[in-house]
Parts: C-alpha cells; sequence; structure tokens
C-alpha cells in the first residue's frame, strides 16, 4: 500500500489518517462543485459569516442551489454578494439568498429563523450546523467556569436548536441531509482543550441521535472533521507558536467542496457516522469501502471491549 499522500498532521490520530489512501489538504477536482447538480434545492448555513461557513455558502452556490439561507450573528452583505458573484462566475444561475440574524444559544432566535425559511423557501434539502467556538485552552482546574460552559452553550445547545427547529422542514424536502461540522478533537484527549473536545464529542453524538430518531422517515445527518485550517475560530493563528499554526494544513474550500459532494445525492448508509474531509471521499464513497463501513458499522462513536 502506498503512503498516504498530503500534509502530514499531527492533529490527525492514525486511524483518521489511514483511513483512505490518499488525503487531501485542498480541495481537488472529484470534489469541484461544478460537477454537482443542486438544482432545486434549498440549503441552510448556520455561522455563515466567514471561514468555512462562508466557504460552505459559496460553494453549494457554485453547486447550483436554487435556495440558499445564511445565518450569523454579525453582518452578512459581504457573503450575499460573494454567493450571487460565486454562482454567475460558475455558470449558474443565482440562488435566491436569504440572510438571517441568527444567534444559535438562543432557541427563540432559531425559531424566527426557520420559520422565515419556511415561509420563504418551504422546505430545506440541507442544513449545516457550522457555528462554534474554541474557548479558552486551561487546565480543568484553572480559568473561568463560565468560561468553559460558554464553549457548551455554542458548540451543543446551539447546534441541538438548529436541528430542532430545521428538522421538520428537513423532512419535506428532497435531500434530508443534516451535517454537523465537528471536529477529529472529538475523538482525541488534548491537555487543557477540555471544553472543547468535549463539546465536539457531543456534536458527533448529536447526529448520532438525529439519525436514529429520524432514520425511518429519511433523515441522513452526519458530522465532519472540516481539516485544521486557521480561521477566526482561532484568531487565525493570531499568539500561538509556529509549531502549533503549522498543524493548521488544509483550506476552508476543502470541507466546503466536500459537503456539496457528500449531499449532491443521498446516502442513508452514511447517516450517524463521522467524516474527515481530508480522506479521499470518492475512495471512501466506493463499493469496496462503503461495504466495510457498513458491514462493521464503523465510523461511529464506541466503546471497545
Amino acid at each position: 500500500m502506498p503512503p498516504p499522500q498530503g500534509t502530514w498532521n499531527p492533529l490527525e490520530g492514525p486511524g483518521d489518517y489511514t483511513t483512505t489512501k490518499i488525503v487531501h489538504n485542498d480541495t481537488y477536482p472529484a470534489i469541484d462543485p461544478l460537477n454537482a447538480d443542486h438544482t432545486g434545492h434549498a440549503i441552510f448555513v448556520a455561522g455563515a459569516s466567514r471561514g468555512i461557513g462562508r466557504a460552505i455558502a459559496i460553494a453549494f452556490a457554485k453547486g447550483g442551489a436554487s435556495h440558499i439561507a445564511i445565518g450569523a450573528r454579525s453582518d452578512l452583505s459581504a457573503v450575499v454578494e460573494a454567493i450571487s458573484k460565486a454562482a454567475t462566475a460558475a455558470g449558474r444561475q443565482a440562488p435566491q439568498v436569504l440572510a438571517l440574524k441568527l444567534d444559535i444559544i438562543d432557541a427563540s432566535s432559531v425559531e424566527a429563523a426557520a420559520k422565515r425559511i419556511e415561509q420563504d423557501f418551504g422546505k430545506l434539502d440541507v442544513v449545516v450546523n457550522n457555528a462554534g467556538i474554541l474557548g479558552a485552552m486551561t487546565p480543568m482546574g484553572d480559568g473561568d467556569p463560565a468560561t468553559w460552559w460558554s464553549v457548551m452553550e455554542c458548540n451543543v445547545r446551539g447546534p441541538y436548536h438548529v436541528s430542532h427547529y430545521c428538522i421538520p422542514l428537513l423532512l419535506k424536502g428532497k435531500m434530508k441531509t443534516l451535517i454537523s461540522v465537528a471536529s477529529v478533537g472529538a475523538h482525541l484527549t488534548m491537555p487543557t482543550a477540555s471544553a472543547y473536545q468535549t463539546s465536539k464529542l457531543a456534536g458527533v453524538r448529536l447526529m448520532e441521535f438525529a439519525s436514529a430518531d429520524y432514520q425511518e422517515q429519511g433523515l441522513i445527518a452526519f458530522s465532519v472533521h472540516p481539516g485544521n485550517s486557521l480561521t477566526d475560530i482561532v484568531g487565525h493563528g493570531e499568539g500561538y507558536s509556529e509549531a502549533f499554526k503549522a498543524v493548521f494544513t488544509e483550506t476552508t474550500e476543502l470541507c466546503a467542496d466536500s459537503l456539496v459532494y457528500l449531499t449532491n445525492e443521498r446516502r442513508q448508509w452514511l447517516s450517524g457516522r463521522y467524516v474527515n474531509c481530508t480522506w479521499d471521499l470518492p475512495e471512501l464513497m466506493g463499493e469496496k469501502k462503503r461495504k466495510e463501513i457498513i458491514e462493521q458499522d464503523k465510523l461511529k462513536v464506541r466503546l471497545v471491549l
């Protein structure tokens, strides 16, 4: 077996890194949104003002999505413009874009956003839970308990709110796909990262439960590790050592284009599982690997004895 291709990343566990023969740090032709056809699909990206969320919304525009809702606490006007420009540049019809002032921690804010989406789009096909924070990196016995808990509020309560209010709209759609942007950190135990990594593990489990609760109604729910990117969640690397910044090797486009690829068709077998976007997706989706994952029920959180 040839060694994996790409830049080795010490934040990736051995299993994460070797799941496919090839790994990626940037987007690649096989997942190019120009190859997708999301015509007629309605997409909602929570946490879309910058970084990975912004890239996801733009990628779906390139993929031909007809309706794109974006939500964030900050101004979204620049993202709306970028979405329209990206669609036009890709030769697609500019989508109907709905920009929503959104605080995912506030249930009433998320409920209002879902009602507005239903009013304007009537349904949803793909929902991406992307909003999240890193929080302070401190040992459990140090730091401020309120700061620690705020990470849970944003990274667990927030995605729950989005899932809760959007699942009814997804069940009206064709693709019925709910995605949580989690982290490989869900499967790691890094000193000082108890808030962030615990919250991301909870996010992975939330998608497992969404799948279990609604699989008979056709819902597909899974989580992804977007790769390690120097986005605003880590302050674009400001204040961190060069050694720490060196492990952030992935572009935001890798995750964005991966999600367009993964949702271009219904993949019911993927529901309840975890996908690392650095893995080679055509290989992962291939018959041999798919059969192995299904038969051994891989890519799920479990206790092995």
